[in-house]
Parts: C-alpha cells; structure tokens; sequence
C-alpha cells in the first residue's frame, strides 16, 4: 500500500491542526488510509481556535467511525438488497449522497430528513417523499441492526399418500428391491407405525419395548427422551389399527424396538442421520414415489405423519382426538397437517383394511 502523502500542517502540531491555506484554515490528515482534507470555512486568520476545534471534531469524529463495529450504509445496503431485491434504484441516490464511507450508526433522524430534502424531487408529495428516501433507508439501517422483523415463508408440506400410493410403498417394504439394504423388512415396521400413529420419526426411535401394549393395540409416546419431544402434550398414548399391527410384526422384547436397517439402535439427537432415512428414499423411488409436476415434494418420513392426519381425520370426525392423538397443543398445527379430504377417503382406506379409531 502506499505511503499517504504527509499533508501540510504546522510543524509539531497533531496531525489534524489546522494550516492556513488559500484564504482560510484547513485540515490534511488520515484515519485508517481514508483522506480527510477540507477547509473549515474559518477565514479570519485571528479565529485559529474556532478552526482548531472544527478541525479536532473531524478528526474524532473520523477515529469514530473507524472504530465502531457499525456496517457502512454502503455494506448495509447491499445487505438488504441481496435478502430483499427492493429498493434498488433508491437506495443508489441515497449511497451516492451519503458516501462510501459513513456507517449507519452516524446517520440520526436529522440527516435522514435532510437526504429526504436533498435527494426527493422538490416538486413531489411528501409521502412520495417518504416512500421513495425515508422509509428505504431506515428499513436498511433496522434490517442491518436486526431489527427488522424477518419475513415468515410458510413452507407447509402438501404432500401426503394416497391410499394407493400407501400400498405401493407397503409391497416395495414388503419386498424391498436389490438397491434397498433391508434383509429384515425393518423399514415395513417403521412405515407401518408411521401410517398408523401420526408419530414423528423422532417418536418412533425413541419407542422402548416397555412402551408397547399389544393387548389393547396401544403404544406410549415418551415426551423426555432426545427427539422425541420436549413438550408436555407430547407425551400421549397412541392407539394403532389392526392392519397397523399385522404389518409390524414382531417387534424386539427390549431396549428401542424401532432399529435401523443394520439392527443398530438409532438415537435421534438431532446431529447425527441415519442410514434408514437414505433406504427408505430408496423404496419410495422403487415405489414411484417420485417427485413430479402434480407432486413436486419429495416423499420423507414426515410424509406418513401428514398421511395419518389426513387418513385419521376421514374416518374420526373429532378434531380433540386428532389432537390428541397427533400430539398437538391446540388446532393450529393439525390444520396444516389434514389436507383436503375426498369424501370417499375413508372408504378407499377401508377396502384396503385400515381402520382408524378415536
């Protein structure tokens, strides 16, 4: 880099002490490699001391602004307009006025009023005004502080199994193709018990063989465990119907009976996969459950909780058992999880020996 020409000052003196230079007193000095040369407008070579203090407060001022953690305005606009893409074409007389270099920490309520003033065309409303200068600039100075409030993309999965679609995926699990590592049918239990719960994928691995209740076709979903949930209203009792069962077959007689396709128990701590979650891609695709231009969603394990919401509420018209049974606090959550319902769902799923009860 180099050496910034020394600027003309008083021998001795701070490098911000103002010289005497065309008629009035200026200043010449750097602040980390920015220039800094202006006249302070004193022209009355008596008044040295109103030159020193203006020059003195630039110079602060400068060291200010170097030191402080705030982004440039130039930084935070580019900022924004990279999440938001709005704006553009204000935003670029507003940094052009500015300059390359203020940071938004320096820019208060007065100088927004006057870029406004300088920058809007006088001719215009002042709420042209204020659309087009005060509102693109304090929504760049909050985004850049934080403290504008994030936009919310709802992304709620529309895709769920129709009962045919269902059945696909129960033969393939049934008889899994060379490309799907699953000599026991594990993946068979774990669809199974999916389709028939409404439980998470995290529920599942946490299920214990002490959890089970064959007799009354019940199953307790623990609330403590690592991925199963943490919430209170988690921990539920579901009930799977009978085809539910006879799918699942025999199940281990300890310890988590829900294993991964090599055996190995699978605890959902949220940081590492599992190699289940890769097989079962695998059968979907086998199964033809594929995304498309009418399903463009891939199917995943959560795919068979948003099945059973739908499935469950065509046969079960009570919204408190689809809650319950689903785990949710209120109806706001089971709202995105139903999707919309054939009148004759529930018949379909019945011809093929599923059979929901509240």
């Amino acid at each position: 880099m180099r050496t910034p020409k020394q600027p003309r000052k008083i021998k001795g003196e701070a490098s911000w002490y103002p010289f005497w230079y065309g008629g009035s007193y200026c200043y010449d000095f750097y602040v980390e490699g920015q220039r800094y040369r202006q006249s302070t407008n004193v022209c009355d070579k008596a008044s040295i001391k109103i030159a020193e203090g203006i020059a003195k407060a630039v110079h602060d001022a400068a060291w200010a602004r170097a030191l402080s953690d705030a982004p440039t305005l130039k930084d935070a606009a580019e900022l924004y307009l990279a999440e938001f893409g709005v704006h553009e074409s204000e935003l670029e007389k507003i940094v052009d006025y500015f300059g390359p270099h203020i940071k938004i920490d320096e820019i208060d309520d007065f100088l927004r009023k006057q870029c406004a003033v300088d920058v809007g065309n006088s001719d215009v409303q002042p709420q042209t005004r204020r659309r087009q200068i005060k509102t693109p600039l304090l929504a760049v100075i909050r985004n850049a502080q934080g403290l504008r409030t994030e936009p919310q993309v709802d992304n709620a999965r529309e895709r769920y199994l129709t009962p045919d679609e269902m059945e696909r995926l129960i033969h393939k699990a049934k008889n899994p193709p060379p490309s799907v590592r699953d000599p026991d049918r594990r993946l068979l239990k774990m669809i199974a018990f999916l389709l028939g719960s409404g439980a998470t994928p995290g529920e599942m691995f946490c299920v214990m063989a002490r959890d089970v209740n064959r007799t009354t076709g019940e199953i307790w979903i623990r609330g403590e465990h690592v991925g199963a949930g943490k919430t209170k209203y988690r921990q539920r009792m579901v009930r799977l119907p009978d085809r539910a069962w006879q799918l699942i077959g025999d199940l281990p007689s300890k310890g988590r009976v829900f294993l991964s396709t090599t055996g190995r128990e699978i605890v959902p701590d949220g940081k590492r996969g599992s190699t289940s979650i890769r097989q079962f891609r695998k059968l979907c695709d086998a199964a033809g459950l594929v995304s498309d231009k009418e399903n463009n969603e891939p199917v995943v394990f959560y795919t068979l909780r948003h099945t059973w919401a739908t499935a469950f509420a065509s046969q079960v018209s009570s919204e408190h058992a689809l809650i319950q049974r689903g785990g949710w606090k209120d109806g706001r959550m089971p709202a995105r999880y139903r999707k919309r319902i054939p009148e004759d769902l529930g018949d379909q799923l019945r011809t093929h020996g599923w059979e929901f009860k509240p």
